[in-house]
């Protein structure tokens, strides 16, 4: 072992200069103590042997104040690295976020992937968040140290094994070093590898496969801490690596699973480390899960390879919560020079056992819940009610808690330490002949769940009427007939309602506030005759009285289905809506056959819309809905059929035509536009061309040309400038998109320019010489001044073909010799008309 130190020693030397440099790593964390009062901790390695020592630290808290902090403690690490701490204590002025900082102007040289790192400042910060609605919060704690050494070509593993002590969430990443006022340092980058630098953002298992050169590298980890979702601190952590020549490799560790447990139950498992047979091994175990009251057993453990130790855990309800714990396993050899690490994280959920013997006892208006709690609900913040229609079968797998979405089951409720629940659907009411079903699970303060209940059911005890048929038998504006059939329930206590009874019947429409009384009889059934069904939908209930008239209750409200339609091109959707209280499972779609003089059943769904295809355009169809329901209760017969009113639709091409995909191109003086025609749409009658001049203009139509023409030229415009595009119109009006533009711009086509020579008394073609500008495209209008030598204005013009004779404003002809100009140029654009400055000057030769 000596011999082995005295060679890292060596190399150590001959990669750190002694020079006044000396920080290498740190973090800095936080614990609450009272109010807003925080505990400032913060860490830093240094090279032991720089006279750059710094006793105390200066620490800045974020909110405006800083503090000179004192060293309480030094540690030596050994390979000349002292491990040092500083401790205060701050209150904050008020809740907020604010940013813990501290800088240091003397970061070590020579570190590789740093430019110039001798003169680049050492900076970490730590955000803190302080809020009045959340339990005040304590920053994870790294217990790695962030000093490591590893090997040219072997894989690098490194984790800095941040413990939460509040339980909250941690995300690891990897971010650029920080410098001076904590800016990204200019030139940093990741250590360079021959595959990848990573890190596990959930276990923050850090791998670099593999080093490449000899060196010191730093990384900076940021590790963010969420609770329930909301970010509410992090940490910035620099750390070096010292990286050398040796043939040594890491360890391995043979792959441990992820697992979840019971509280209460015990938990074992073995975790072996194999590496060269030469080498001794030391496995060891990090995690809180060794800090916690019963805690788990993992001792150090050391020998020749393989090395295989035993994880042991006596898991208690003080354990449970949400976030799984992370235990970090690590193997280090005693390689010469260097010994190399290689460390794997698994995670470990503890789960509350769930509610035990959920029974559900129905009664007339509800249905009352009980449970037996586990003993580790003392710890629960409450309890999860969870409710659906007749039963799931559901039973939790291993690990996986609460209720899942999945199951069909709702949230209806949460209550707190009680272990029994009176559901009536907070005072709503339950239907009748309708088995319910319900899951219970614990719940806690951090948003972990137990495992769920067993399932229980039942159905009110059923004391009123039961409707089982609201059918449009007749659809028609004022005389339409409604069959309405109910079923009188057998298991009344006659001795509390005394026979014979009777019932009302209340029908509504629309509205079920607004119920008016149609029958008082003992019968069965009913026929609403004389009703508009064919816009109305129509809602009944039943009242149950005994002989004293005394009224027992109402049956639950049910209604007739109400169908309705949209028309498309050769299709109509068909969509319709019934409140009942028996669950309708299937629906037969039905069109009536004028021939036959029957409804032929044509597609069914266990939806409550389809869509009709293959109909023909401008022909008329009749169609209604015929229901499948049921009730929970077997006693009552299935199934309960139920018409809709007949609706007669007509479809029609309301679907625009695919927009055309268009081509063009300009000589600056015509456009031309081209676009395909799909020969499978077979209605369309014409196209539109549509023109803006320029980007914030609407549309306008230009021109219109007849199917199947696909092309179109606009000869000789004012301007080619501006956007074009194209859309099919069809036979029934219907208008396409306009997804095809073409734009054209000025720098397409030969800008605006002026010649620099003038012969005013030469000859061209026949006639006396004009000054003119080159020839020229886009141009609305433009301001030209000349001016002599002398400043005086000779002439002026608006006309963008300028046409200047060579005479001043006098009509003298000029002298020969150089006049100078200032034109602004009005230009067409995309951007509208713009101004563009021309100055220059013109030569007269006469």
């Amino acid at each position: 072992m000596n011999k082995q130190i005295g060679i890292t020693l060596i190399l150590i030397l001959a990669l750190l200069p002694v020079f006044a440099t000396h920080e290498r790593a740190g973090d800095i964390t936080y614990r609450h103590i009272s109010g807003l009062t925080y505990e400032i901790n913060l860490v830093t390695y240094t090279y032991s042997v720089s006279p750059a020592d710094r006793p105390s630290m200066t620490i800045d808290f974020g909110d405006g104040t800083s503090d000179d902090v004192m060293r309480y403690r030094q540690d030596y690490l050994g390979n000349f690295i002292n491990c040092n701490y500083y401790t205060c204590r701050h209150t904050y002025p008020s809740s907020g976020s604010y940013t813990i900082s501290t800088e240091d102007p003397d970061r070590n040289q020579g570190i590789v992937n740093i430019p110039n790192s001798v003169n680049i400042p050492f900076y970490i910060e730590t955000t803190i968040t302080i809020n009045n609605f959340l339990v005040p919060n304590n920053s994870p704690v790294l217990t790695n140290p962030p000093i490591e050494f590893g090997c040219v070509g072997s894989p690098f593993y490194y984790n800095p094994v941040a413990i939460d002590p509040d339980g909250d969430s941690l995300s690891y990443s990897l971010v650029a070093c920080r410098g001076t006022n904590g800016d990204t340092i200019p030139g940093y980058s990741l250590p360079i590898a021959a595959n990848y630098i990573r890190i596990d953002a959930v276990t923050g298992d850090l791998e670099w496969d593999y080093p490449m050169a000899q060196g010191e590298y730093n990384i900076a980890i940021l590790i963010q801490e969420y609770r329930k979702g909301v970010k509410i601190s992090s940490i910035i952590r620099d750390m070096q690596i010292t990286i050398t020549a040796c043939d040594n490799r890491p360890p391995n560790i043979n792959c441990v699973l992820d697992t979840c447990i019971d509280a209460g139950d015990y938990l074992h498992f073995d975790v072996t480390a194999t590496d060269n047979p030469s080498q001794i091994i030391s496995l060891s175990a990090m995690s809180e899960i060794f800090t916690l009251p019963h805690p788990a057993r993992f001792p150090t453990l050391s020998g020749t390879s393989p090395v295989t130790n035993q994880l042991e855990w006596y898991t208690s309800c003080e354990h449970v919560r949400k976030q799984p714990y992370l235990v970090t396993f690590k193997a280090r050899d005693n390689g010469q020079p260097i010994s190399l690490t290689k460390t794997l994280t698994a995670s470990i959920t503890v789960v509350s056992p769930a509610p035990q013997q959920l029974q559900a006892h129905g009664f007339e208006n509800g249905i009352a819940l009980s449970w037996q709690p586990s003993p580790c609900h003392a710890h629960a913040k409450g309890y999860k009610i969870y409710r659906r229609v007749n039963a799931s079968g559901y039973i939790p797998s291993h690990c996986q808690t609460g209720v899942p979405k999945e199951t069909g089951y709702t949230l209806i409720a949460t209550v707190g330490t009680d272990t029994s629940y009176i559901d009536d659907n907070k005072g709503k009411g339950l239907l009748h002949a309708t088995e319910y079903c319900y899951m219970v699970t614990a719940f806690f303060a951090d948003g972990g769940e137990s495992y769920a209940s067993n399932e229980a059911c039942n159905m009110l005890i059923n004391t009123v009427p039961v409707i089982t048929n609201v059918s449009i038998t007749t659809t028609h504006y004022d005389s339409g007939t409604i069959d309405i059939q109910w079923l009188i329930p057998k298991d009344i206590d006659s001795i509390q309602y005394p026979k014979p009874y009777t019932i009302s019947l209340y029908g509504s429409l629309q509205d079920t506030n607004q119920f008016q009384p149609l029958l008082n009889n003992t019968d069965t059934q009913y026929s609403h005759t004389l009703q508009n069904t064919v816009e109305n939908q129509f809602y009944y209930k039943i009242a149950l009285w005994d002989s004293n008239q005394f009224l027992i209750g109402y049956s639950d409200i049910s209604s007739s289905i109400y169908l309705s339609a949209d028309a498309g091109d050769k299709n109509v959707h068909l969509y319709w809506a019934a409140a009942t209280p028996w669950t309708n499972y299937n629906y037969i779609i039905q069109q009536y056959d004028s021939t036959s003089g029957n409804y032929m059943d044509i597609d069914s769904t266990g939806d409550t819309n389809i869509t009709i295809y293959n109909l023909y355009n401008e022909q008329n169809y009749a169609f209604r809905i015929k229901s499948f329901g049921s009730y929970s209760d077997t006693a009552i017969a299935a199934p309960l059929i139920n018409y809709s009113q007949t609706i007669y639709i007509t479809p029609i091409d309301r679907q625009a035509p695919p927009c055309p995909d268009m081509e063009g191109n300009t000589d600056c003086e015509n456009v031309y536009l081209q676009w395909n025609v799909d020969d499978s749409i077979t209605d369309i009658c014409y196209y539109y061309i549509h023109y803006k001049p320029d980007n914030n203009s609407p549309y306008i139509k230009l021109d219109s040309i007849p199917y199947p023409e696909n092309t179109y030229r606009l000869l000789h415009p004012v301007s080619v400038i501006g956007c074009f595009a194209v859309s099919a119109i069809d036979s029934n009006g219907n208008e396409s998109d306009k997804c095809s533009q073409i734009c054209f711009d000025t720098d397409l086509c030969s800008r605006y320019r002026l010649p620099n020579i003038f012969t005013p008394n030469g000859s061209c073609d026949g006639s006396p010489c004009l000054f003119r500008p080159y020839e020229y495209n886009f141009v609305e209008s433009i301001q030209l001044t000349i001016y002599n030598r002398w400043g005086d204005i000779v002439f002026q013009t608006q006309n963008p073909d300028i046409l200047w004779d060579g005479n001043n404003t006098l009509g003298k002809p000029c002298s020969d010799g150089v006049y100078y100009y200032v034109c602004d140029v009005y230009e067409y654009s995309l951007q509208g008309i713009i101004k563009r400055n021309l100055s220059g000057s013109i030569t007269i030769i006469r």
